[in-house]
């Protein structure tokens, strides 16, 4: 009996061996697809962090975002353009002209729009004095900043018509009189120092008007002509890469029988 229980331990011994040593090896074959997916997930988030690097944000929708989710969770959100806002806040109060203008911001610029009665006579791209005196000051001060800051900015000037036709004059259309307007507040910011590199004049006519200039009845809307003459100051920062176009209004299509009266 000895001699039987003897060769019977060592064969249980050697069968839960044999088990074992199948059970391990089944269980390591099994994890190898663990291995596998990590790399995948490597290789896909180089992948995506290749095409971030080479892609271009759209910072104003970007700063959007990050509004709203900053919101959402309650903490606070600062603007990139925030005390440049400030800044440019502070000086249109000591020129005296805050209630006059309309400022906005994007996240990527501080845009200032001026009724460009306050720069130009009727059909005229000569800027008036009272005009000069404040783009003067705007140009001197922020020139003053951003040597403060070490930033160098970039300019955008934009001039804007109403869509009624030029008559008489030596501008030909609305888009020589816009972009003549506008590179003329350019000059004015070159001749104070400012990097014409960093100067961008442009006239968009009557493309891009706040409101239609005529009333459902054909007639012309003098406050909405009024709204559409403008100039707007674009001040964007110096990562900033693009110019992004303002959306269009739609305007009521004048009727055949209306005459086009002179531009006011």
């Amino acid at each position: 009996m000895a001699v039987i229980r003897k060769l019977e331990k060592p064969q249980e011994e050697n069968t839960l061996y044999i088990i074992d040593k199948k059970r391990s090896k089944e269980e390591h074959s099994d994890s190898n697809w663990i291995i596998s997916y990590a790399d995948m997930m490597t290789l896909l988030c180089i992948f995506f962090i290749m095409l971030f690097s080479m892609s271009k944000m759209n910072t104003p929708e970007f700063e959007s975002v990050k509004k709203e989710v900053s919101e959402h969770f309650g903490a606070k959100y600062e603007s990139p353009t925030e005390d440049l806002g400030k800044f440019i806040n502070m000086v249109l109060v000591e020129a005296g002209v805050e209630k006059q203008v309309t400022m906005t911001s994007d996240g990527t610029s501080v845009s200032v729009a001026f009724h460009s009665t306050m720069f130009f006579d009727t059909l005229s791209a000569e800027i008036s004095p009272a005009g000069k005196e404040i783009v003067e000051k705007i140009a001197t001060k922020l020139n003053e900043y951003q040597t403060k800051k070490n930033k160098k900015y970039k300019i955008v000037i934009e001039g804007h018509t109403d869509s009624q036709a030029v008559v008489g004059g030596p501008f030909p259309s609305n888009w020589e009189l816009s972009s003549a307007r506008a590179t003329r507040v350019v000059r004015l910011f070159i001749d104070k120092s400012f990097d014409p590199k960093v100067m961008l004049p442009i006239g968009f006519a009557d493309t891009q008007p706040l409101g239609a200039d005529r009333n459902s009845d054909g007639t012309w809307n003098g406050e909405n002509l009024a709204k559409n003459r403008r100039v707007i100051l674009k001040i964007l920062l110096p990562e900033a890469e693009n110019v992004t176009f303002g959306k269009k209004e739609t305007q009521t299509p004048a009727p055949a029988s209306v005459p086009e009266p002179v531009k006011q």
